[in-house]
């Protein structure tokens, strides 16, 4: 695993309960965060450079590391011979992504990127109902992803996430890109264009809030929304026959046809019901090795399940990421080819 801030402490945690991977050995430039983590997940082998990291019986690395540093590290690895899973967003460009992409076509590896969403059992039900004809014609989606923590605690001048070179952008990018790839993923749709306003001036961040209306092949329309200014996170999605809203407590559904899954039911048609997350943990419990993001590419990896944001997944949402930019700055919708 490279870097050991940010979300690596889940990596760990999912490492622990899963019986498809382990982590054998971490790597980061910060000594101090490099043995901490370690210490604290009984990992011995610890690396300060990259390069160590692709040394011994390792079958993939899961890159952790800032936005700026993926492309280099896939690069690395993939000269290897070793597959990557990259922390979301998959690049700091389009660009970026696709040479990515064909790094690894050239080096025979396999390359994922990690996105959590994909990894959660009650989407997985979801989009079961999705698909199965519940919401009826798919046409409107709600999202929301945004916090306040930069607000209130903002990063120290040289933390790579106040620069936008080495983000890639700002809110937009590392937040609105998870609802941006769990709706196509849900949907089973492209988005065709985009069409973006943004503001800021209440953090030290040029992308604080920006907003993208999307609209998907045969006509779903959306908006997703992100911000460093503000503190939700939802997603609903809406449909001829139905809607279903996602908060990070509960979900609350509603159709004129009853629905039996495998977490949760819905048994009373044309009645608005709020389901507690906390009442499925048994449920969910069931599936979560199952669906488990590294665990899914570990499996990927042996040809025992598919994976459900590959490399060439990720450049699509990198490619409606780039339009969302490219209508800011230009002021106008960006259809995407």
């Amino acid at each position: 695993m490279a870097a050991c801030g940010g979300i690596a402490d889940l990596t760990l945690d999912a490492a622990r309960r899963s019986p498809d991977f382990e982590v054998a050995a971490i790597q980061d430039v910060d000594e101090e965060a490099l043995h901490r983590t370690g210490d604290r997940a009984g990992i011995h082998r610890r690396h300060q450079r990259f390069e160590d990291l692709l040394t011994g019986d390792i079958d993939f690395i899961i890159i952790n590391s800032p936005n700026h540093m993926h492309l280099e590290q896939v690069s690395l690895a993939a000269a290897g011979g070793k597959h990557c899973l990259v922390q979301k967003p998959m690049a700091r460009t389009l660009a970026e992504a696709r040479e990515m992409v064909e790094i690894a076509a050239d080096h025979g590896i396999k390359l994922g990127v990690t996105m959590f969403e994909l990894g959660k059992p009650v989407h997985h039900q979801v989009k079961a109902m999705v698909q199965s004809g519940w919401l009826g014609a798919p046409t409107l989606i709600q999202a929301c992803s945004a916090h306040d923590i930069y607000l209130r605690d903002p990063p120290e001048p040289g933390n790579w996430r106040r620069d936008p070179e080495k983000v890639g952008g700002g809110a937009f990018i590392q937040l609105a890109v998870h609802q941006i790839n769990l709706a196509a993923w849900i949907l089973e749709k492209d988005i065709l264009s985009v069409s973006t306003t943004a503001t800021r001036g209440r953090t030290v961040f040029e992308d604080e809030t920006t907003v993208a209306t999307a609209l998907f092949r045969d006509g779903p329309t959306a908006h997703f929304a992100a911000s460093y200014a503000a503190d939700l996170y939802a997603f609903s999605i809406c449909g001829t026959r139905g809607r279903i809203h996602l908060f990070p407590g509960h979900l609350i559904l509603r159709s004129d046809q009853p629905f039996k899954g495998e977490i949760f039911d819905y048994s009373r048609p044309g009645r608005e019901t709020v389901i507690p997350l906390e009442s499925l943990q048994e449920s969910i419990g069931g599936m979560q090795d199952a669906v488990e993001i590294h665990a899914m590419f570990a499996r990927w990896l042996l040809d025992r399940a598919a994976f459900p944001c590959t490399g060439e997944c990720a450049v699509k949402d990198m490619t409606v990421l780039d339009a969302v930019y490219r209508s800011g700055k230009e002021g106008k919708c960006i259809h995407i080819s």
